[in-house]
């Protein structure tokens, strides 16, 4: 299942992430998407640039505003409450994990499971 992450941030995202070992499948930086979310065009052309349209995709971030805006686009969002509670989440729609994740996780955009 491809994983990508959208945020707000500077061209840097891309070696900061790589300076720290963490990979994604997508890695969309506002700065490269010329958009900041909560846009409505930030989460079409984040979705665009993975190649999956955006009903198919799941969204999690810890913004409020942002899990909206991603929702008025078509992406089954949800607010991040915790790598418990998001673990849980993903477990409950058959998708295998380990058993630890870090406390802290930026918000991620993923192709939503079957069903």
């Amino acid at each position: 299942m491809p994983v990508g992450v959208l945020s707000n941030c500077t061209d840097a995202l891309r070696a900061d992430l790589q300076h720290h070992g963490i990979t994604f499948d997508h890695v969309l930086p506002s700065a490269e998407l010329g958009v900041d979310k909560p846009s409505p065009h930030a989460y079409r052309h984040a979705a665009s640039q993975m190649g999956i349209p955006t009903h198919a995709l799941a969204y999690y971030d810890d913004e409020p505003t942002f899990v909206h805006a991603a929702r008025s686009v078509g992406m089954h969002a949800y607010l991040f409450a915790g790598a418990d509670k998001f673990t849980t989440h993903l477990r409950g729609h058959g998708l295998p994990l380990p058993t630890r994740h870090g406390s802290n996780a930026p918000a991620r955009i993923a192709q939503a499971p079957d069903g």
